[in-house]
């Protein structure tokens, strides 16, 4: 498999991954998708940016030891992907890669990052009642969707 096809099959998963977490918390607690299976498309696509870009960064981590080339790649966009956000590129993609490494649990870790972009998200917030938060359980499909998306990226990040 060539650099590039690795590449491509690297930013596919991260965008169907973030998109799965992003669909999840669209329907959270939403009885109009629960009843009649629509979700908010706003949401959705409020929450994929921020989600694609957690996911890189997870996927970034990922690769650093496995594919230092493909990593550096990832890297690259996972930079560009944070100045759209209007983030600060070097600072927010080093401190994110920094934690990782320091984190005892870097899936649970991931998971928290992810959280939080939900949680922080006043649209998101707006649709669910006040003491409604993302948690770290089962009967969360968000977690869920988290958790099945990071055992995705892991694999592919073990494959290449």
């Amino acid at each position: 498999m060539t650099d590039e096809k690795r590449l491509d099959a690297v930013n596919e998963t991260i965008g169907e991954v973030a998109t799965e977490i992003a669909q999840a918390y669209a329907e959270y607690g939403d009885l109009t998708s629960m009843y009649l299976g629509q979700t908010s498309s706003t949401l959705q696509l409020r929450l994929f940016r921020p989600l694609a870009l957690e996911t890189s960064l997870y996927m970034s981590f990922l690769l650093v030891d496995s594919n230092k080339s493909l990593a550096e790649q990832v890297l690259e966009d996972t930079e560009a992907y944070a100045v759209e956000l209007g983030k600060q590129e070097h600072t927010f993609v080093n401190e994110g890669l920094l934690a990782y490494t320091k984190s005892s649990d870097k899936l649970t870790h991931f998971i928290e990052r992810c959280q939080g972009v939900v949680a922080g998200d006043a649209v998101w917030l707006s649709t669910q009642r006040q003491d409604t938060q993302p948690q770290i359980s089962i009967s969360d499909k968000g977690y869920v969707a988290i958790h099945k998306g990071a055992e995705r990226l892991e694999k592919l990040a073990t494959l290449l």
